[in-house]
């Protein structure tokens, strides 16, 4: 019995430095005096309310913490840049076949009306890979055509959970994702389109950071 008292004492002194509270109540023993059942229940009562404090602390901190502003509030009235790249490959049953690449960056300003200004460049070429450009003396080489754009744009924007969707001013539409903090937006993907004797796979991606206020 003595040997217990003394264990749950030794758990207590050591507890009690580890606490993030201050334990209050608590006894330390006399030396030559014996421990009493009293004494080792109020300094365990001490230390009880000492850990309960904490929990409740813990608990109002995680509360605090998992407290996330909506994203849409965090959108309106921010930009970001906006990097997308993305190529499109068509094939035709006759043999023929075409390439597209393109990419560039776009400013999206999301006001706080739902209106989007976006001003963005992009550079592209398109290749056909038919022979069917061809010069007096009968040398052909594949159509080239290459871009260097920079416009500006418009549209509304919404917030639906972690999706910003964006509809734009010439008719289009597109979905992000949009990251827990609202600090990042990405979309992205692939589509296959066959038929009318031709086929085609089209990828495109695109990430956007907020910049700073």
């Amino acid at each position: 019995m003595k040997k217990v008292i003394l264990t749950g004492l030794t758990a207590v002194v050591l507890s009690a430095n580890a606490m993030a509270s201050e334990v209050a109540g608590y006894t330390a023993p006399q030396s030559g005096q014996a421990a009493t059942a009293a004494g080792v229940d109020a300094n365990f009562q001490a230390l009880i309310t000492a850990i309960n404090d904490n929990h409740q602390r813990i608990v109002d901190l995680e509360a605090a913490n998992g407290e996330v502003t909506d994203l849409a509030d965090i959108v309106s009235g921010s930009t970001y840049l906006l990097y997308f790249s993305g190529g499109i490959i068509e094939l035709d049953d006759g043999g023929g076949a075409n390439l597209e690449r393109f990419g560039g960056t776009a400013n999206l300003t999301f006001n706080s009306d739902g209106t989007l200004n976006e001003v963005f460049s992009e550079q592209g070429r398109f290749i056909s890979l038919d022979a069917n450009t061809c010069d007096q003396s009968g040398n052909c080489s594949h159509y080239v055509d290459t871009w260097d754009d920079d416009e500006t744009g418009g549209g509304s924007w919404s917030v639906s959970g972690q999706t910003l969707n964006v509809n734009w001013s010439d008719g289009g539409s597109e979905s992000f994702s949009l990251s827990s903090d609202g600090k990042i937006m990405a979309s992205g993907g692939g589509s296959l389109d066959e038929g009318d004797g031709t086929s085609g796979l089209e990828t495109f991606v695109a990430v956007g950071v907020r910049l700073a206020d």
